[in-house]
């Protein structure tokens, strides 16, 4: 089981790759894709600025010094659709992604530009399927794999039975990869199925609403104002839980928020491939500690450690018993569900 980090700057790649980091994966922003699109149509889930990379030089920098320390490099193309005009845009990209700069995979979700990249086959690059993908069973999984995909980033809404239900399903057997999340960053929606665009302003899920009750079919009896305060509060811890915990970090520098770190045994015995530290934009500081956090738990896992051993030492480095027991940290289920 790898570890796939984050980079946007190659003046990350050394920390990265000290730290213990498997894969990388990065998104790119190119000036022509500016010309052509603006600020309007993100070439990938994450924001231009700040979460990737901003020229060729430099991603070909990136993916030569990986390569050198044997490493693959991944490149996210993964905004949830594109426009028709921007499909020829993406495959010659594609193709000076992979033929050019030696880009070892691409992280897809737009069912059509995953058609068009399969057809055209780039030479040397793998298709990994990216969680805004939304693929959430078996079935999903088999379609993926029959139009060329060759790993699944499997969403982080699922539960922790659907998960291995996916991954252990005998249809699917070796043909495809399975990779998941491993820390930071929630998301109140499922966002593969979410329309909402982080281009334009602050999105739905972010915005602090003046919330008000409606019972569904207009059901007897009003919501008290304290029975409506009591929800909002809950939705508002709950999405500071989401939101790394305030983007907060403990003194020992372990960065707070959602994590899948005490199944990480379960994820090593049903043939997870890879888990992945989520933050393109994060800081150079919160990566470090991101991956030295995930590589600690991951050593145990590669000592051969057990189930419980591997939960047990996941907790004690996080540091936070009161947010792991809360529960809302959690990606798929809490343990003791």
């Amino acid at each position: 089981m790898r570890i796939a980090a984050p980079i946007s700057s190659v003046a990350e790649l050394e920390m990265l790759l000290e730290c213990g980091a498997d894969e990388l994966y990065c998104g790119l922003n190119t000036p022509e894709w500016e010309a052509a699109f603006g600020g309007a149509w993100w070439m990938n889930r994450r924001s231009p600025r700040g979460a990737n990379i901003p020229s060729w030089e430099e991603l070909q920098g990136i993916v030569a010094g990986a390569h050198a320390a044997r490493v693959p490099v991944h490149v996210t193309l993964n905004a949830p659709f594109y426009p028709a005009a921007a499909l020829s845009r993406l495959l010659d990209l594609a193709q000076r992604l992979t033929g050019d700069l030696g880009v070892d995979g691409l992280i897809v979700s737009d069912l059509n530009l995953i058609a068009r990249l399969a057809e055209a086959n780039p030479p040397t690059a793998d298709l990994h399927l990216s969680s805004l993908g939304a693929c959430t069973n078996s079935r999903a999984a088999v379609f993926y794999a029959s139009l060329g995909v060759k790993r699944i980033i499997l969403p982080r809404q699922l539960r922790i039975s659907e998960v291995e239900r996916i991954v252990t399903d005998g249809r699917i057997g070796r043909r495809l990869e399975f990779e998941i999340f491993a820390v930071n960053d929630g998301c109140y929606f499922e966002e593969g199925l979410c329309q909402t665009s982080h281009a334009v302003g602050s999105p739905f899920c972010l915005t602090d609403w003046d919330v008000r009750a409606h019972r569904p079919g207009g059901g007897r009896g009003k919501i008290s104002a304290a029975e409506m305060a009591r929800h909002r509060k809950a939705l508002r811890e709950y999405l500071w839980y989401q939101n790394n915990c305030g983007s907060s970090m403990e003194e020992s520098g372990v960065p707070n928020g959602p994590c899948s770190l005490c199944w990480f045994a379960h994820f090593r015995d049903w043939g997870i491939a890879s888990v992945k530290i989520v933050g393109r934009e994060a800081s150079f500081y919160r990566k470090m500690r991101s991956l030295q956090l995930v590589r600690a738990v991951m050593d145990e896992v590669r000592s051969g450690a057990t189930r419980d051993a591997v939960a047990g030492f996941a907790r004690s480095v996080r540091g936070t018993p009161a947010y792991c027991e809360k529960g809302y940290m959690c990606y798929f289920d809490h343990p003791a569900a």
